[in-house]
């Protein structure tokens, strides 16, 4: 016996270039009920942390027992994450099946889990740890009859350990799901809202008798929806892919404007890699061609601008004010849906390291830039 134990516990307490298509590498995994796994890694990290702090104990009460507790380790982490995709599968389930299923399952790992210890301590045990009845703290079974006592309790601790195993992860889930629910609503909050605004600029064209033009940008925006509305709205995707799509718009919009309008884009290469919210960028740039081109007779232009600085990513959009609001605030730039939905999606999204400001330069411009953790695809 090991604290009260059977010694089987022992291992059971253990579009512009090709870089545009990129594909997105960092994906949260779609919620699951009961205990479905965050993901994969995630699940194994959770397995590992688990049974390595339940097996400390015994390592420490077994020198030289390593080898007889390391099988049984392995094999419950191998198990928690068979488990952990079972109950994945049954997500689509009717709740009174995915719970029976559920703790059958859990059930069935930890008899799998019991049965192997017994067979690892009966067979093994002796080789390892020669006149093991002498070992304090540890019991080799060497009947039938002490085999199946041990089994009987090895597995009722199993199924406790596998069961505590699916909690912790059913409750990682569940605070995961609510946070994909609250980045779901606030990505797609962005879709009627540039929606709106892009048709009003079609609009205008149809207006002033601008129908080739308006032809044109009828075409572009259905490519660009296309392109945003496929959008995984909890996927981070390079900068070099968000920036691509705000050309996109800022191509959509000067086919309104014309002359009056013309933009530039500055993004190092070793930049184009950094992973950001998708669209994160859009009621900035909105802002600036509504705020700064719309009012303004004169040529304005809007710089999108991506910098590094020491582990922070920096993206600023830049555009010339209006003669008549050259050194205050434009009107009508408060916290409007656009930048109200930044704010919620980078809050949601990391805490509290980000930044967002906004206001006059130099006198005769406008910046908005936002700061956030530097992080690479």
């Amino acid at each position: 016996m090991h604290n009260g134990c059977p010694a089987i516990f022992l291992s059971s307490l253990p579009r512009h270039s090709k870089t545009r298509r990129l594909a997105v590498r960092k994906t949260v995994a779609s919620g699951v009920f009961m205990a479905g796994i965050l993901n994969g890694r995630e699940a194994l990290v959770l397995a590992v942390t688990l049974w390595t702090a339940l097996s400390i104990n015994d390592i420490l009460m077994l020198p030289g027992g390593l080898p007889l507790i390391a099988p049984g380790w392995l094999s419950s982490i191998l198990l928690a994450i068979v488990l952990a995709r079972i109950l994945q599968h049954l997500q689509n389930q009717p709740k009174g099946l995915a719970i029976g299923f559920g703790i059958l399952a859990v059930v069935l790992a930890g008899m799998s889990q019991a049965v192997l210890d017994i067979a690892i301590i009966m067979l093994a045990g002796p080789h390892i740890l020669p006149g093991g009845l002498s070992v304090p703290g540890f019991a080799i079974a060497n009947t039938w009859e002490k085999a199946l006592l041990q089994f009987r309790f090895s597995m009722i601790w199993n199924v406790i350990v596998f069961g505590f195993y699916v909690a912790a992860l059913s409750l990682l889930n569940a605070q995961r799901r609510k946070l994909d629910a609250e980045m779901r609503a606030l990505r797609y909050e962005l879709n009627p809202h540039f929606l709106f605004n892009t048709l009003n600029s079609i609009a205008g064209l149809i207006e002033e008798g601008s129908a080739g033009r308006a032809d044109r940008m009828v075409l572009s925006l259905s490519r660009f929806l296309q392109t945003t509305l496929s959008l995984n709205p909890l996927h981070d995707v390079p900068l070099v892919q968000e920036v691509a799509l705000q050309r996109d718009y800022l191509e959509i919009e000067r086919e309104r404007f014309g002359e009056r309008m013309a933009f530039e884009i500055r993004l190092p290469v070793e930049l184009e890699t950094a992973l950001v919210p998708n669209l994160i960028l859009q009621p900035l740039i909105e802002n600036a061609v509504k705020h700064g081109v719309g009012p303004s007779s004169r040529r304005v232009t809007i710089v999108l601008d991506a910098r590094q600085e020491t582990d922070r990513l920096v993206l600023s959009v830049e555009n010339d004010l209006p003669p008549e609001q050259a050194g205050r605030k434009p009107a009508g730039m408060g916290m409007g849906i656009g930048l109200r939905n930044i704010t919620d999606r980078l809050q949601a999204r990391f805490g509290k390291r980000w930044q967002l400001s906004s206001g006059p330069v130099n006198g005769s411009r406008y910046r908005a830039a936002i700061s956030l953790p530097l992080r690479k695809a």
